[in-house]
């Protein structure tokens, strides 16, 4: 019996400390940084069809973010993701340039609900996406629809995603799902398609056992508040600047059989 009860108990602090050891900033934004870096790492390509030649480029990308809007992430907090998500979209475009032809942003909010605030196709720029990111109003739901978020994000890759492009969802949340179904279902469909779901769970209230159905097994993140949340995207977003790719001599593949 007294074995049974220490077994238990030891349990208990392996689920405790995984969620109430506080978050180290700095060791969050490198695991993030290291992960869409391997992501989005420049990749080779053939200069012709019927070329030996091949060059390095940057990736393309179909990015959909998740944002959880219900009422426990509180309006002002709120605001918080919301820049966290603008970092993000900066961090992209460093990594996997965005445009009309190249790299895209869409931006789905969820509470009681899941809607499009902005689709793949809606702008090409930036600075238009973090200007219209900072224009989402707070849903302030009494519920939280992950799995319609989810499944709105894989209708939107299956739609207007470009064959070809690396597919990455990224979802905030500072709870659990508790409406709209499993999410794990539309999880596991999106990766059926080929693309990545991160998870970046805020605060004491998320439900890890929840997360880790949905994410990707290496693309699970924590923070102990939705501030700093965007601390550790402003030194993940650091950090990326200084792993830029070095430029090779132009011919330095040259005669590369592809």
């Amino acid at each position: 019996m007294q074995l049974v009860a220490l077994f238990a108990f030891g349990l208990f602090l392996i689920g405790y400390e995984e969620v109430s050891a506080a978050v180290n900033v700095n060791s969050m934004a490198s695991a993030i940084n290291n992960k869409l870096s391997s992501l989005l790492a420049p990749r080779f390509k053939s200069l012709s069809a019927f070329s030996k030649s091949a060059r390095m480029v940057k990736p393309k990308i179909d990015f959909v973010m998740l944002l959880d809007s219900s009422g426990s992430v509180k309006e002002r907090y709120f605001e918080y993701e919301k820049q966290a998500a603008q970092i993000l979209v900066d961090y992209i475009h460093n990594k996997a340039p965005i445009g009309y032809r190249k790299s895209r942003v869409a931006l789905i909010e969820y509470s009681v609900s899941a809607h499009f605030e902005f689709r793949l196709h809606t702008y090409s720029t930036p600075s238009a996406i973090n200007r219209r990111i900072r224009q989402v109003k707070f849903d302030n739901g009494g519920r939280t629809a992950t799995g319609p978020a989810l499944s709105k994000a894989k209708t939107e890759l299956q739609v207007n995603g470009r064959s070809g492009n690396v597919k990455l969802v990224w979802l905030i949340t500072d709870g659990y799902s508790n409406s709209g179904g499993n999410p794990k279902i539309p999880a596991d469909q999106l990766r059926a398609m080929g693309a990545t779901v991160c998870v970046m769970g805020v605060g004491s209230s998320v439900k890890w056992s929840e997360v880790k159905q949905i994410a990707n097994r290496d693309c699970i993140f924590r923070a102990d508040s939705f501030a700093e949340t965007r601390t550790i995207m402003r030194k993940a977003y650091s950090l990326s600047l200084g792993t830029r790719t070095p430029r090779l001599p132009d011919n330095f593949f040259s005669g590369l059989v592809i």
